[in-house]
C-alpha cells in the first residue's frame, strides 16, 4: 500500500493522493484503508515513517562510523533516499513543513534527532569538542538547520545542489565551532570552502 501511495504522489503529488485511488492502485478496500491508516494523513505520516526505517536499516548495514562520521552517514543516507525518489518527497515535505511542530517533522524527525545525540555524545566523550557543550541542543540545531535546506528544495527555492552544498557548509561551520583539535577545525572549515589555503 505505502509503494502505491509513493506512486501516486510520484505521478500526481499530494493532490492526487486520495483513499479510493490508493484503494485501487493497491487493489484493497477503501474501508481496509481506513481501519488501516485512519485517513489520507496516516497514510502519509506511515509513509514517511517507512522512509525512516529504511533509512535506519540502511545504517545499519554500515560499518560502525567514528564519532561525526556517523551524523555525515545519515544525512548522506537520508539524502540518498530522498534522492531516489525526489518528486515524492519533494511533495512530502512540503505538505509536513506545515504539520511538524517546532523540531522538523514531529515524533518522526525526533528518530533522527536521537541519532545524532548519540553520536555527538561519543564525540563529546571522546573529548573532541572543545568545551562540554549540550549535545541534544546541538543535535536538535543540526538537524532543523538540515531539515530548514531540505524544504527549501522541497518548495523549489533551491535546486539540489545547492541544498547539498549548503547543509555541508552549515554542518562543517557547526563542526569547527565546537571542535578541540585545531586540525579538525581546520579541515572542517576548509571543507565548508570557507578557509582559504
Amino acid at each position: 500500500m505505502l509503494t502505491a501511495a509513493g506512486e501516486i504522489i510520484g505521478e500526481s503529488g499530494l493532490d492526487g493522493l486520495t483513499m479510493r485511488k490508493l484503494a485501487a492502485r493497491a487493489g484493497v478496500a477503501v474501508a481496509t484503508l481506513y481501519n488501516q491508516f485512519g485517513d489520507r494523513n496516516g497514510v502519509l505520516v506511515e509513509f514517511v515513517r517507512n522512509g525512516l526505517d529504511q533509512l535506519e536499516r540502511a545504517l545499519d548495514h554500515q560499518p560502525a562510523h567514528a564519532p561525526l562520521d556517523a551524523t555525515w552517514a545519515l544525512f548522506a543516507t537520508l539524502d540518498g533516499v530522498v534522492d531516489a525518489q525526489p518528486q515524492v518527497w519533494r511533495s512530502i515535505l512540503s505538505m509536513l513543513r506545515r504539520n511538524r511542530g517546532p523540531h522538523g517533522l514531529g515524533p518522526l524527525g525526533d528518530r533522527l534527532v536521537l541519532l545524532i545525540v548519540h553520536d555527538l555524545g561519543k564525540a563529546a566523550a571522546d573529548g573532541m569538542f572543545v568545551i562540554d557543550c549540550d549535545v541534544e541542543r546541538l543535535a536538535r540545531h543540526v538537524f532543523v538547520t538540515r531539515m530548514h535546506r531540505l524544504e527549501k528544495w522541497a518548495l523549489g527555492v533551491i535546486d539540489w545542489d545547492a541544498y547539498q552544498d549548503s547543509s555541508a557548509l552549515g554542518l562543517n561551520l557547526m563542526l569547527a565551532a565546537v571542535l578541540a583539535d585545531p586540525a579538525a577545525r581546520a579541515a572542517a572549515l576548509r571543507e565548508s570552502g570557507v578557509a582559504r589555503d
